[in-house]
């Protein structure tokens, strides 16, 4: 099935750092909200220096205090809510422009809270680094004996997962969140960060190990040398999202590595019980073929081969719905041809360029990917559309009608008994518009209806999309 695309917001409001705007369609400003004390480290590290000084910043020796940018529906069109929320975990690159909190979020981080806050939703762009002294790029960091390149004062694996249990926390705490309905979307490392935090019960968290640089004694050395050898060390379990706290539904998770350092088993097998995304989610995943992350060895030869951590670590967590018996929360993995790592921090193509050779292939997988997430969030985050039945002159016939939402595609249902259904007419794609549906009633002038509905299917078939998306049939694992 062709798809119609979404629009996409080229245009970028003013940034404020606090207050509201009669040009601005949002509210936004930095809140500070404390890490759980059970879940804090035994020592706590400093804020950085410049968030140390942003006033209103405790400050608290005994206390992370994690600080992020919040964008809130303007009241005066979306009224006083609740709204539904969706949690940003940034990238290695950090929160912030320039790594300067005062030059506010990253560029593609403040396009999604803009946009979102203008559709109705509040986002919550949460900073990681300087809460944890951390105010540059935390990339290439990984578990290992040297301080300058160990990650665990923020591992995507045990530490920073908190992060997602300190926000939630926060937006529980809100008047105007819909706790009901809310959302995740990660980057990177905070892809990592966030599908560690999402775990399935099922899941063990027994023992974890990680692949571990360390520095061992070489034998009969008089002054003794060392060299640095991989070893598997035990470090901490995830967390748990706590029963008091609200669950994200929806999960979008931008180019993860997939391997954590072994930290879910070894990152090259596929086996149920090692990883699965909770089954509560509805989750999507994205990667491009240019990107490192994925380990592709050539991404011009099909079958593409290579160590393929991601992919495998996802066919694990389906692998484990299976065992499991029930519904895959990953609905869909979107792996985009020749896009590279951090593909969402693109310029978007101007409109005219779409689908022509003046789009590059990050900037269609930006565009695409947005799409994928927006149709979902309106799915997932959403109340169901609205429904009534009126009758018309001739007798025993009735229209059914409804608003639809051009991301989502509908189909009405009958049933004279309530447990046989059967579709009724031809299902539909939302335009945005309203739409009715002429039937009758049943021989006894009684009938029940419901109207399902879902995002509209991805635009696999159009065209101008062919070879773009990979399918894991497109590889070799």
């Amino acid at each position: 099935m062709s798809a119609p695309m979404l629009p996409i917001r080229a245009s970028v409001l003013a940034f404020l750092m606090s207050g509201a705007s009669a040009l601005a369609a949002f509210t936004t400003e930095i809140v500070f909200f404390d890490m759980p004390q059970n879940l804090l480290r035994q020592v706590i590290p400093a804020p950085s220096a410049q968030l140390a000084a942003l006033p209103g910043y405790p400050n608290n020796p005994n206390q992370l205090t994690l600080a992020a940018q919040i964008y809130v529906p303007d009241v005066n069109i979306h009224g006083n809510g609740p709204f539904p929320a969706v949690i940003f975990l940034h990238g290695s690159g950090g929160n912030w422009s320039n790594d300067l909190i005062a030059n506010g979020p990253l560029s593609h981080l403040e396009q999604w809270g803009e946009m979102l806050a203008d559709l109705g939703f509040v986002a919550l762009l949460v900073d990681s680094y300087n809460p944890r002294g951390i105010d540059g790029n935390f990339g290439s960091r990984r578990p290992s004996y040297d301080p300058l390149v160990d990650d665990d004062l923020c591992s995507p694996n045990y530490e920073r997962p908190k992060d997602v249990v300190a926000a939630l926390t926060y937006l529980a705490g809100r008047g105007d969140i819909d706790t009901e309905n809310i959302g995740l979307i990660g980057f990177s490392h905070g892809a990592q960060t966030g599908m560690n935090a999402v775990l399935d019960a099922s899941v063990d968290l027994g023992t974890y190990e990680v692949s571990y640089v360390d520095l061992v004694a070489v034998k009969n050395t008089n002054p003794v040398q060392y060299v640095e050898e991989t070893v598997m060390k035990e470090v901490d379990s995830p967390v748990r999202i706590p029963d008091n706290l609200p669950f994200p539904k929806f999960g979008a998770f931008y180019y993860g590595g997939g391997s954590h350092y072994r930290y879910h088993g070894q990152a090259s097998s596929i086996a149920a019980g090692r990883y699965m995304l909770d089954r509560r989610m509805q989750v999507l995943v994205f990667h491009g073929t240019e990107d490192s992350l994925m380990g592709i060895a050539n991404p011009n030869v099909t079958p593409m081969t290579g160590t393929l951590y991601p992919m495998k670590q996802l066919l694990s967590s389906s692998l484990q719905a299976q065992a499991e018996g029930v519904d895959d929360p990953l609905k869909h993995h979107f792996i985009f041809d020749l896009a590279e790592h951090s593909f969402d921090l693109a310029t978007l193509a101007a409109e005219v360029d779409w689908n022509t050779i003046n789009e590059d292939a990050d900037q269609k997988a930006k565009r695409l990917a947005r799409v994928e997430v927006l149709k979902w969030l309106e799915y997932c985050l959403r109340p169901g559309p609205a429904v009534s039945m009126a009758p018309q002159p001739s007798p025993g016939m009735v229209d059914l009608t409804t608003n639809t939402n051009a991301s989502l595609h509908y189909q009405w249902h009958y049933s004279d008994d309530l447990s046989a259904w059967f579709p009724l007419g031809s299902d539909f794609d939302g335009d945005g518009n309203t739409s009715i549906t002429e039937t009758t009633l049943g021989g006894n002038d009684t009938r029940f209806f419901y109207l399902d509905y879902q995002p509209i299917e991805p635009p696999f078939d159009d065209p101008d999309n062919a070879g773009f998306f990979r399918d894991y049939s497109d590889f070799s694992y």
